[in-house]
């Protein structure tokens, strides 16, 4: 019976390098999502989702990861 448990990051992790990123959002959007800003939403949410607490991000980095994907050219003039 446990060869049949799926792991929901797993499921994700391989729908996103098959580039199915539709796979990993709610089907309610209908397709009405930036791909760009759902990419990094997800990567974030695996990383979140790490089984290593210590490979996980503070609530700080988490917030400032959302505030780079929502504001990505703000992120950009930060960085030069």
């Amino acid at each position: 019976m446990e060869d049949d448990v799926v792991v929901l990051c797993d499921k994700v992790r391989s729908a996103l390098d098959e580039g199915k990123v539709e796979q990993c959002v709610d089907e309610k959007l209908k397709g009405n999502f930036a791909a760009e800003e759902a990419i990094p939403v997800i990567k974030l949410g695996l990383v979140c989702a790490s089984q290593v607490p210590s490979n996980r991000p503070d609530m700080a980095e988490v917030v400032n990861i959302l505030e780079l994907v929502q504001c990505p050219s703000e992120g950009q003039e930060e960085l030069h």
